[in-house]
């Protein structure tokens, strides 16, 4: 029997949004329907996949760097309040996003989402006036604290703080498997396990000296000095973060049989007037998105490796300047888990009916 084309077509109720220009379509699972359809079962990963790829589109959809959906019912996580499913542009599902995490927090907020976790929907802290949001993500268990109290409704902006976890050694290509070990801002790791030279074979670039570090997902961190003064990156070419291309090497590390499930990549140039204020500063080539205008787990790689290197005190907050503005970062002494505060802002809300083909034996 040939298979029959069916078109469905999904009503998708969205925000856009964006945390320091990483923009994101963010929505509700149960906030998707069939229109043109009698079933109405739960959609499915593969549908929400179809779908974002559409929405995803800067021409044809709304577009974005990524999608941020939401679940207030998480089946893995006990303790979670909600689940976030994160697919990029390409369509493939990631394990994190951290910019994406503080957007998804004030669009729970914004939207009253009410949770059918056993925990039910989390509450303000009549103390502390904040709110400890548990979100499952395929990264674990990520605690976000979005600060209702710094609310800027004239640009609907909320600041959210979060709980980033532990940062790990990125050790191998089987980082999936193991992490390695857990990293700490005391830098009595030897260097060893977390810097790598990478073989890369370009014309203008033969090897990199690269810092690897997991924040729930795979880091490759290029300081633009050091490589400089080993020789293996071009001063003229490379000593401009601002100008410097970045997307062969980018493409070609992700590439690199080192990460069998690619890596975000990420450039900073760190000289001494910026040490002073602890200040690093950053571009950045996320898998499955290219080249985005800021990265919130990328930001807190960069914050755990330039303290490592000893690029930074970990005494002090670490500000990350990306292109789409500035993230804050906390490793401080006596803590493993990294902290990363920022902002959210949501730029518009809609719906969209999106059409679909598909086949049916």
């Amino acid at each position: 029997m040939e298979p029959i084309n069916n078109s469905i077509i999904y009503r998708v109720k969205f925000s856009k949004m964006h945390g320091a220009g990483n923009d994101f379509v963010c929505f509700e699972t149960n906030k998707v329907e069939r229109i043109n359809s009698f079933d109405k079962s739960e959609i499915s990963l593969k549908e929400l996949k179809d779908i974002s790829l559409i929405l995803a589109d800067r021409k044809y959809g709304v577009g974005c760097d990524q999608l941020i959906i939401c679940n207030n019912n998480p089946k893995v996580e006990k303790s979670a309040h909600y689940e976030m499913i994160v697919i990029n542009s390409d369509g493939q599902q990631a394990t994190m996003c951290g910019n994406g995490v503080r957007c998804f927090s004030k669009f729970v907020i914004d939207n009253k989402i009410e949770s059918k976790s056993l925990n039910g929907t989390p509450k303000k802290d009549e103390t502390t006036s904040e709110i400890e949001q548990k979100v499952e993500t395929l990264a674990g268990l990520i605690i976000t604290y979005p600060q209702i109290y710094h609310h800027l409704n004239t640009r609907n902006v909320m600041m959210v703080k979060v709980n980033m976890g532990n940062a790990l050694v990125l050790k191998t290509n089987k980082w999936k498997e193991s992490y390695g070990t857990v990293l700490n801002n005391k830098q009595s790791i030897d260097k060893s396990a977390y810097l790598e030279t990478v073989e890369l074979n370009l014309p203008n670039c033969k090897q990199l000296e690269c810092v690897l570090v997991s924040m729930g997902n795979p880091h490759c961190i290029v300081f633009l000095q050091r490589n400089i003064e080993l020789g293996y990156l071009n001063k003229e070419e490379c000593s401009n973060l601002k100008t410097m291309k970045i997307e062969d090497i980018a493409v070609a590390l992700q590439k690199h049989p080192l990460f069998t499930d690619s890596c975000n990549v990420e450039f900073v140039y760190q000289s001494n007037e910026n040490k002073l204020s602890n200040t690093v500063i950053s571009r950045v080539y996320e898998r499955g998105a290219g080249e985005t205008l800021a990265c919130g787990t990328g930001a807190s790689a960069v914050a755990v490796a330039s303290i490592l290197m000893g690029h930074c005190d970990s005494e002090k907050e670490v500000t990350c300047s990306m292109p789409g503005g500035d993230l804050l970062i906390q490793w401080g002494s006596g803590n493993k888990n990294v902290f990363k505060t920022g902002p959210a802002c949501t730029v518009f809300s809609s719906q969209i009916d999106i059409e679909i083909n598909r086949q049916i034996e």
